[in-house]
């Protein structure tokens, strides 16, 4: 016979459970249902509800069962709350305050857990409550603290650890911690990376691609069938439109020249399921990861156009030139200022301080844009082209592959002389550490000790700062080595052109300074700052 009093169980089971197996309720839920409800008939309880949350922590209380549980609670629709254990239940401490020793109480509603003796009706039963309360939130923030230096250490391997694949490419079938290309995604992603090098800005990028056809990346994945995305809804689905936000981190993201970054999200506790970005020497980077999509030269070159980057009006480019004119007497960047009345496709450049200020703060310095791009021009022409023509021209570039070889055989001198001062500083580290042990075992006096750590630390000193030295000059003569293979590159690389790039643009020009015309010669000058 029943002595009235209504129980519900509430079951739960976390991803971190072993024992976990396949389907709705797993093995370990049913065999919790069948303890409690095998308790409850012994004790002549009616079970008058079930509660089941099914791979989900006890840290949070934002499970969907548990949540109905607190809510049917304050309704009055039970008297005990029975569990298999407290830490079912809660493995929060605040948690179990909250209600075991607070709500629950005012609501004169028992709480019972087999497994660890638990009962909130028992008198003296509360420390005990605590300490497994205690005990259960260690246990968490120990295993939270082991699957992250779990994952820190996969990471470091070169394990990706995402659910999805980055577009472009798929996880590999054989292996799913790596990446394998996927070649229509791959080539759309070449085609942003082009129409960037173009100069395009984002948004005429995203025109461009709707008009093409082309899926966006979340319609393309569903497509697939390898995607899920909670928080893309119904418009991104039904009108399929790429976003300026996608297109700019698909122009940013390493992973398309090789490199894997983890690590740049982190959750503020264990117990909290709120996520920081980390800072960038925390992030786990792993270069060569995977097959590129993007050559590190293209890669770079956009990431240099995206950095002085200008907005165009609606389907148009920014000049070639844009944010690199510049003010000789404020370095107020130009602007457009109207176009000439010769062609539609020249217009005047105009100082922007002077704009603003009506020219109170400076001058217009208008100048027409076509005269700069044939300055520009002119110079690179003569500093490529020149080189078969000119005599000064070949000597010079003769000069420069003659100064790189002797870069290369004084950098290889430099790492050797490196190697050397290393294999001392670590020989005299070997006979600190012997000496140490010879002053431990008695065999030398404290004064013979001192004596020779004296001179031990003079030497050391010598040493490492031999160390240090060398290693500024090494680094310097490989920034200076990279420099010039840099202008022997592009010499090659640019022998034959016959109009202005922006990829010439962006490896040739720092920024260009625009003088005042004078009024009496009519000259204006130009200067050129060069990249190289």
């Amino acid at each position: 016979m029943g002595n009235g009093k209504r129980v519900v169980l509430y079951l739960r089971l976390s991803k971190e459970d072993l024992d976990k197996c396949g389907g709705d309720n797993s093995e370990s839920i049913i065999n919790q249902r069948l303890l409690l409800t095998d308790h409850a008939l012994a004790q002549g309880w009616t079970v008058v509800d079930t509660y089941i949350d099914d791979d989900y922590s006890g840290l949070y209380d934002d499970r969907p069962a548990f949540d109905r549980l607190i809510r049917d609670s304050k309704l009055g629709k039970f008297d005990i709350v029975l569990c298999k254990s407290q830490s079912r239940f809660t493995r929060n401490m605040e948690h179990l305050e909250k209600y075991l020793h607070h709500d629950f109480v005012l609501l004169g509603i028992r709480f019972v857990a087999l497994a660890d003796g638990v009962d909130t009706e028992v008198e003296g039963n509360k420390k005990t409550r605590q300490i497994y309360g205690l005990t259960n939130e260690w246990y968490s923030e120990d295993l939270s603290r082991n699957i992250r230096s779990v994952f820190r250490a996969k990471m470091k391997a070169g394990q990706f650890l995402g659910s999805f694949a980055p577009y472009g490419y798929l996880r590999d079938p054989e292996d799913r911690h790596q990446f394998v290309i996927d070649e229509y995604a791959a080539g759309v992603v070449n085609l942003i990376f082009d129409l960037a090098l173009q100069g395009y800005g984002s948004k005429t990028i995203c025109y461009r691609l709707e008009d093409m056809g082309i899926d966006s990346p979340t319609v393309y994945k569903r497509k697939q069938g390898n995607y899920a995305n909670v928080r893309a809804g119904e418009f991104t689905m039904k009108y399929n439109l790429w976003s300026t936000t996608t297109v700019n981190r698909i122009l940013g993201n390493e992973t398309y020249i090789g490199t894997l970054i983890q690590g740049r999200w982190e959750k503020v506790s264990y117990k909290d399921k709120k996520v920081v970005e980390t800072p960038k020497e925390r992030w786990v980077i792993v270069e060569n990861h995977h097959p590129p999509i993007i050559a590190r030269e293209k890669f770079d070159q956009v990431q240099k156009i995206i950095a002085t980057r200008r907005y165009a009006r609606k389907g148009e480019k920014v000049h070639l030139l844009a944010g690199r004119v510049k003010c000789a007497d404020c370095g107020s960047t130009m602007i457009k200022s109207g176009y000439t009345t010769r062609k539609k496709e020249d217009w005047y450049l105009r100082c922007q301080l002077a704009n603003k200020s009506r020219n109170q703060y400076c001058t217009a310095h208008l100048i027409r844009y076509s005269v700069i791009v044939d300055v520009v021009l002119q110079n690179i022409r003569e500093l490529v082209t020149g080189v078969l023509e000119n005599r000064d021209r070949k000597e010079q570039i003769s000069q420069l592959l003659e100064q790189i070889t002797e870069g290369d055989r004084a950098l290889q001198e430099t790492q050797k002389a490196l190697r050397t001062a290393r294999e001392k500083k670590e020989l005299m580290n070997q006979k600190l550490s012997l000496l140490y042990e010879d002053r431990v075992q008695g065999n030398i006096s404290q004064e013979q000790f001192l004596n020779l750590k004296g001179r031990f630390d003079q030497e050391c000193d010598n040493v490492e700062k031999t160390v240090m030295e060398l290693e500024e000059k090494a680094d310097a003569l490989e920034q200076e080595k990279s420099k010039k293979k840099d202008i022997e590159e592009l010499i090659g690389k640019y022998c034959c052109f016959d109009k202005l790039t922006y990829e010439m643009v962006t490896d040739f020009i720092d920024y260009i300074e625009v003088g005042e015309k004078d009024p009496d010669t009519e000259k204006q000058e130009i200067r050129i700052h060069w990249n190289l």
